[in-house]
């Protein structure tokens, strides 16, 4: 048995302990968990051990799976349904069976929403408009209660019971308070984007009834999480079953959209639900934070009165987007996301740990299996939003690996592996298209330097929603619903800005954006980060040397019957259009990226494409619901940069909405312009992190040095399938009414127990100290807790006895290790507790330091007895 500390051969790989007790080498080991394989493809390291993209082309991992999650969800078709006695013509987000409603159809009818909305802007891509008018439509059609119930005219959220005669969902429906809002901001949301009234009505009248509809009794929940618990399993005879806890932020957000709409509802009603549910939020759930049940409470499938990743998610957005009302929003973000790592970490079967560096979880401590892509794809667009917003490096690199580790997920074919161990393949599932797409986009649109593709032009991400854009050569034009104060707009483009205008007025080149102006970022290869303020003005056109070019429609080659057509609002002014079956456009190019520029509208057809003379394995849709040019109707990246032929080829034929099978051809665009993205390798934090555990305190405790201490939440035990690990694991009050041996006893007094944990430290490069702070609360003598350490899988202390080291029970003990150089982008620290008698005793720890350089010296550990 080890009791004193090691020093090993320096070298990458190297430890070197701090000069106390005896010296031996030990072998060096793999830190974290490290598979061979995660999901759908085999492990590709950077030169740091950490996951780094399995996708090579110059777009990037990022912008492909994207593209892989759009081509499926606009390119699967159109299904016309019996519903009653009529018919539904929709897309394949919300039925399934023989014109039945999936269950989840409303939930997942929001994901949708939020990602057509944006990923039109990104793309340009015209497909995601008619698709959204479809979705909105389809929900509206068939899921609002009838004008005499109860909650008349309301969204019913969950339509289980399927559809009765009368083409209306049946009453065995829930309707989820939560959901119902979360999808009132969705449509909201499309509403922006494609101005229909309709939708802006309905979800004004649902924001109407929840503020007529709440608790007006002081210190009272405002709402309830279902409108009618009486046809819910879990809520019809258990009150706690329908609680609202963090779900409130769904219904703040309906309301903050309505009110910046300019609609406060009847008497400022709209104004004060909103008062009501922000005071309920600051006053009663973020002093809960640490609660499992605080951010709980989403899913539509079962009670979920645990931790969700959807509910962390929107939680810490709300908070991330309303900095001013919450002032400690830098504190309470950091902890609530955090936490879901701990809470993820509970179940042997499903469990979240670091994997090459990257955590990956799945959906709670009780779901899904080992299901575990969502959960790091939709928590790292929050990670990453709160890095850039916080300047947290800590928070950027755990939202950068997690987006490239679950983005293995999907093959050429868009395939979903629903395993991180692979071996699960759920096809084309559009539930899991949606989600992604919306995001894995966000993410993306937080870290587009890192993450965005190369020597392209794209629209990362803008505080409005864009309502049309069109990508041209050397030309970005588009316009947004509104232009509030601060109005901000993302660009990443493969191009310096010569020129942009918004509402046809030249705005400055500014070192920051306290006014209108453009702030343009060189990044590596010719790409410029572009951001833009153009608060009252709407339409915006950046202009400047574009290494893509242009062949205009009258350049083309074609077969078949084409007609060549004067437009004005097209690229030099005309296009070719055919209704012909078989006949074709082509172009040949020298280049790395194709796309094809057309115009859509009511008679647009369906039309197939092929490169390289290989067909593609998705069509193009130039049906829209209202007619738009200079549309990006296909894009392809990722090329060898050689000669290629691009060939679009008419099928003659149409979706159910059209009224024709028309094809307009624009122009083509290319690119020769290449570039190779390192995707953030060698990032992390170097600093010193300082975590305090079983603390739940929403301000970090300062110690006596001035040194802050977060909550300590980076840490996996496996507690059980649905169980809590801040219950089984923290002690959240303190365990000594004082703490000798220093004048830091906060430190010392709360901590984190269980038989085996283990701590994972995301850090950059280099070599570091450990520092452990350890007192003994629980036992009144030596020889009744021995505990081992291992760093990075390595053991540097075994059968250690806190009691004795520290010289009694109460008293404080540190043990310094140095020369730590992380494995895989982590420092992981395992604590095992050992066996006394027959008896497993638990591990624990209080505090954890961990810092560049050297930390000093610590004690001298005392073994067991034996040891």
């Amino acid at each position: 048995m080890l009791c004193g500390t090691r020093v090993l051969t320096r070298g990458r790989f190297g430890l070197l302990f701090g000069a106390m007790g005896f010296v031996a080498l030990v072998r060096a080991a793999a830190a974290a968990e490290t598979l061979p394989f995660y999901y759908a493809h085999a492990i590709v390291e950077d030169g740091l051990g950490v996951a780094a993209p399995w996708y090579s082309g110059q777009n990037g991992q990022i912008d492909y799976r994207i593209q892989r999650a759009a081509e499926v969800l606009l390119n699967s078709g159109w299904s016309v349904r019996k519903v009653g006695n009529g018919t539904s013509v929709t897309t394949p987000t919300c039925f399934w069976g023989e014109g039945d409603l999936d269950p989840g159809c409303v939930q997942r009818a929001a994901r949708a929403l939020f990602a057509l909305v944006e990923y039109y802007h990104y793309s340009g891509d015209p497909a995601a408009l008619g698709h959204a008018e479809s979705i909105a439509n389809t929900v509206l059609d068939l899921c609002q209660t009838a004008p005499d119930h109860p909650w008349p005219q309301f969204l019913m959220s969950v339509p289980y019971g399927g559809i009765g005669k009368d083409g209306k969902v049946t009453s065995a429906a829930y309707i989820q308070l939560d959901i119902a809002a979360e999808f009132g901001v969705a449509l909201l949301r499309a509403y922006q984007l494609l101005g229909n009234e309709r939708w802006l009505t309905a979800a004004q009248h649902w924001a109407e009834v929840l503020a007529e509809k709440r608790d007006h009794d002081p210190g009272a929940r405002p709402w309830p999480r279902y409108a009618n618990p009486e046809v819910v399993p879990w809520a019809k005879d258990n009150p706690a079953g329908n609680l609202q806890t963090g779900g409130v932020v769904y219904l703040l957000a309906l309301f903050d959209e309505l009110i910046k709409l300019g609609h406060t509802g009847r008497e400022n009603g709209l104004v004060s639900a909103r008062e009501a549910g922000m005071a309920y939020l600051r006053d009663v759930l973020l002093p809960a934070w640490a609660v499992n049940d605080t951010w709980g409470r989403n899913y539509w499938d079962w009670e979920n009165p645990v931790q969700a990743q959807v509910t962390t998610d929107w939680a810490a957005r709300y908070l991330m987007n309303h900095k001013e009302e919450f002032p400690n929003w830098r504190n309470d973000v950091r902890n609530i996301l955090s936490l879901f790592l701990n809470h993820s970490s509970a179940s042997p079967e499903s469990r979240g740990n670091v994997y090459h560096g990257a955590w990956q979880f799945p959906e709670g401590c009780g779901c899904c299996g080992r299901s575990l892509a969502w959960g790091p794809m939709e928590l790292a667009l929050d990670f990453a939003q709160y890095g850039v917003e916080a300047d947290s490096e800590w928070a950027r690199e755990l939202g950068r690996r997690m987006v490239l580790l679950a983005t293995y997920d999907v093959d050429a074919s868009g395939a979903y592996q629903d395993n991180i161990d692979g071996g699960v393949t759920v096809g084309d599932f559009p539930i899991v298209q949606y989600t992604t797409l919306k995001w894995v986009h966000r993410t993306m649109s937080w870290l587009p330097e890192l993450l965005g593709p190369s020597r392209e032009n794209h629209i990362m991400r803008s505080t409005e929603v864009v309502n049309t854009v069109q990508y041209g050569a050397g030309r970005v034009a588009y316009s947004v619903f509104a232009a509030p104060a601060n109005t901000t707009d993302v660009l990443r483009l493969a191009f310096e800005p010569e020129r942009v205008t918004a509402d046809g007025e030249q705005l400055p080149s500014r070192s920051d954006l306290a006014e209108n102006g453009y702030v343009a970022k060189a990044l590596a290869g010719g790409d410029y980060l572009v951001t833009i303020r153009h608060d009252g003005r709407l339409r915006v056109e950046v202009t400047g040397n574009d290494p893509q070019a242009a062949v205009d429609d009258a350049q083309l080659a074609y077969e078949g019957e084409w007609t060549a057509r004067p437009q004005e609002q097209t690229f030099e002014e005309g296009i070719h259009t055919t209704a012909s079956r078989g006949a074709r456009a082509s172009c040949t190019f020298v280049g790395n990226q194709v796309r094809i520029v057309g115009s859509v509208g009511p008679e647009g057809g369906l039309a197939d494409v092929y490169i390289d003379g290989e067909k593609q394995a998705y069509a193009i849709d130039f049906w829209n619901p209202r007619t738009l040019h200079q549309q990006l109707v296909y894009r392809k990246n990722g090329l060898t940069n050689t000669q290629h032929t691009v060939q679009l080829v008419a099928r003659g034929e149409k979706n159910p909405l059209s009224a024709g099978a028309v094809v307009a051809v624009d122009s083509v665009q290319y690119s020769a312009a290449g570039h190779e993205n390192d995707f953030g390798e060698g990032g992390g934090p170097t600093t010193v992190q300082r975590m305090i555990f079983g603390y739940t305190g929403r301000t970090d405790y300062r110690d006596t040095q001035g040194n802050l201490w977060r909550p300590g939440t980076e840490f996996a035990a496996l507690t059980g399938h649905l169980t809590d690990t801040v219950a089984k694991t923290w002690w959240t009050t303190k365990q000594a009414v004082a703490v000798a041996g220093t004048p830091d006893g906060e430190l010392y007094s709360y901590g984190v127990h269980w038989p085996e944990f283990v701590v994972n430290v995301t850090v950059g490069p280099g070599t570091y100290y450990v520092r452990l702070k350890f007192a003994e609360t629980q036992y009144a003598q030596a020889g009744q807790r021995g505990i081992t350490v291992e760093i990075n899988k390595q053991p540097v202390v075994e059968d250690f006895d806190v009691f004795a080291t520290a010289g009694g029970a109460n008293k404080a003990v540190d043990l310094v290790f140095n020369g730590i150089e992380p494995r895989n982008g982590v420092i992981d620290i395992r604590f095992r507790g050992n066996v006394i008698e027959s008896c497993p005793r638990e591990a624990m720890v209080q505090a954890i330091e961990v810092g560049p350089g050297d930390g000093g010296r610590g004690a001298v550990p005392q073994c067991l007895p034996g040891g």
